[in-house]
């Protein structure tokens, strides 16, 4: 079938080739092979769009100008402590590519104030990929990171850096799982602690230029592995060991960070995906000691190799995580991918990055019946998905992601089930017509059964803002707690393909009272204010006069401001002693293109920014 057809079957979405296994299975580098013009709408989704509601607030906590905080799923990097204490990590580097002092950057908040703001890293080489777990018999922070030398990219095994208490103090780093003379270092390691244990799940670099001593094991070519350590010998049980049944029958090689890890109690998971891959999770309820494999979502070419010929498959798109609720029970999610090979000579998949689906599957479920629950939604409830012309273009992507991506879940107390992740927004366009991205909700309140509608964590931050790679706290506190990367700049840098992605990049922190989420609360003007709402201009679109609903709790004064994609002011009025209670503010546009824009109503130091549509 020939790959201009099937981009009409996508979405009519442009598909995307990907030159060979190196660059597939590490997704850090994506070549163009434009078929078709994107189009600029999708068809409407069928998930229900909420904003945010009151009681939450947002902090940065750090900077770095290294924006590639994982190759595909997310890590652990924030973690609620006793006595509301917070501790946090981040890929960070205080200078630009090739990032000679990247390496593990750390904040705590002490529960009052957060430290210092900055781009330090803790580990004493280049490092990076910081994973944080907590063990609270020892009371030691530990965030593990890998190392690649700088100027060499050779892999140099994982940091283990630990310090005793949380907070402010002296940290000690170790190298462990490291190289040898003839097996190149692991990296991408992500962990878990099950009591007196710590597991590790982690790959093998697959870059034949730089490692040319390539690891094979059990006939997977840098194959993902794991280790477990004791706490109390301080002894490595296993060391970089394939998980049983991890063999050639049904994998070809590994890839960075296609994979997630979760423990509760005895109970371990690891959910192991990929773009041309099965998604299995392996399920341990001894510690790590003994391991079952349950194969969730089957590829239809076992060990697949890039010499297959088949036609259109859904798959994953290496962004997948797992999370374990206090009964053992395993969640798993994913973001749904669809690739394509046509032709078994040129050594490529041809995946389709339009996919607008996060995929959800439990233990109590049949295997390859996992269910939809989110998406990128329908913001304006115009019956189609807004998507910039220039949306799917190298530079505004991330590796081999879809729309909605890098999921990332944790488990209240009472069982309700919070999943955040990235996908792009209608509701921000750049100024050369891409797509920026919000961090979303959803839960489920019934174990996994059904799912609420989205919420939008950080629309109302403002316009010209991409937030990515969001990590919540496997801990709460009745509120959420996450961790996400906010840019200026659209897509991950890359010298070649994405420039003007290069900068310093906050590392935010936000907090997020859960009872708003349960509760459906509607109003996005409530963040931190009881004082006034804003609605959706109407009519909208809209040619020369629309009215923005609004209303107030007591007499106040406000001002109406409206700017283009650009951020160009195009319209501001002020209004002074606007009585309590609901009304209409006319607003006149004329002698204006047609086109998107943003207005903002700004009352009592709380800005409230939605989009309007000119025609």
């Amino acid at each position: 079938m020939a790959l201009t057809a099937l981009s009409g079957i996508a979405f009519a979405q442009t598909p995307k080739v990907l030159n060979g296994p190196n660059v597939a299975r590490q997704a850090t580098k994506v070549t163009e092979a434009e078929q078709a013009a994107p189009t600029k709408t999708f068809p409407k989704s069928d998930f229900t769009y909420r904003t945010l509601g009151k009681k939450s607030f947002l902090n940065k906590v750090g900077e770095t100008q290294n924006d590639q905080q994982t190759n595909a799923s997310i890590y652990r990097r924030v973690q609620l402590l006793p006595n509301g204490k917070v501790s946090l990590t981040w890929t960070t580097s205080g200078d630009p590519a090739p990032y000679a002092t990247r390496g593990a950057g750390y904040n705590h908040f002490n529960g009052t104030t957060w430290g210092p703001v900055s781009s330090n890293r803790i580990d004493v080489e280049r490092a990076g990929f910081p994973c944080y777990v907590y063990n609270p018999t020892t009371n030691e922070e530990i965030i593990t990171s890998h190392i690649v030398k700088a100027g060499t990219g050779n892999a140099g095994g994982i940091l283990m850096n630990r310090k005793v208490g949380v907070g402010p103090g002296n940290w000690t780093s170790t190298t462990v799982l490291d190289t040898t003379a003839t097996i190149p270092g692991l990296l991408w390691a992500q962990t878990a602690i099950s009591g007196d244990y710590m597991i590790v799940i982690g790959s093998y670099t697959d870059s034949s230029e730089t490692q040319p001593n390539r690891v094979v094991k059990n006939g997977v070519r840098t194959p993902q592995v794991y280790s477990r350590y004791q706490f109390s010998t301080n002894t490595w049980l296993v060391k970089n060991a394939c998980l049983p049944t991890y063999d050639n029958s049904r994998y070809y090689a590994g890839g960075g960070d296609n994979y997630s890890i979760d423990a509760n109690g005895s109970n371990v998971a690891i959910l192991i995906g990929g773009l041309t891959d099965d998604l299995s999770l392996y399920k341990s309820s001894d510690a790590g000691a003994t391991w079952a494999r349950t194969i969730i979502d089957s590829f239809p070419v076992p060990a697949y190799n890039y010499k297959t010929l088949f036609d259109t498959a859904f798959s994953n798109d290496g962004s997948v995580h797992v999370t374990l609720d206090n009964s053992g029970k395993a969640h798993c999610f994913w973001s749904r991918a669809r690739v394509l090979d046509d032709n078994t000579d040129d050594n490529n998949v041809t995946y389709f990055p339009g996919q607008n689906a996060i995929l959800y599957w439990n233990e109590s479920m049949l295997v390859d019946s996992a269910k939809v629950i989110a998406g990128m939604p329908d913001e304006n409830n115009n019956n189609e998905l807004d998507l910039a012309t220039s949306w799917n273009e190298a530079g505004a992507r991330y590796g081999n992601h879809s729309i909605p991506t890098m999921p990332f879940a944790a488990i209240s107390d009472n069982g309700i089930i919070y999943l955040t992740y990235s996908s792009l927004t209608e509701d921000d366009i750049s100024s050369d017509s891409k797509n920026f991205r919000d961090v979303y909700c959803t839960f489920s309140a019934d174990g996994g059964t059904t799912w609420s509608g989205i919420t939008n964590l950080t629309g109302w931050i403002g316009i010209n803002f991409e937030q990515v790679f969001p990590s919540v706290s496997k801990k709460m506190d009745g509120r959420l707690h996450l961790t996400f990367l906010q840019k200026t700049s659209i897509g991950r840098y890359d010298a070649t393909n994405n420039p003007g992605a290069a900068g310093t990049h906050d590392i935010m922190y936000l907090v997020i009272d859960t009872a708003d989420l349960t509760a459906g609360v509607t109003a996005l003007a409530k963040y931190n204010s009881e004082s006034f709402m804003v609605g959706q201009n109407y009519p909208n679109p809209f040619n020369t006069t629309t009215n923005i609903p609004v209303s107030f709790k007591h007499n106040t004064s406000a001002s109406i401001s409206i700017v283009d994609v650009t951020g160009k002011l195009v319209y501001s009025q002020s209004y002074q002693n606007i009585p309590a209670g609901n009304a209409d503010i006319e607003v006149s546009l004329s002698n204006i293109n047609t086109g998107i824009y943003f207005y903002t109503v700004e009352a009592e130091g709380i800005k409230v920014t939605r989009k309007m549509i000119v025609e």
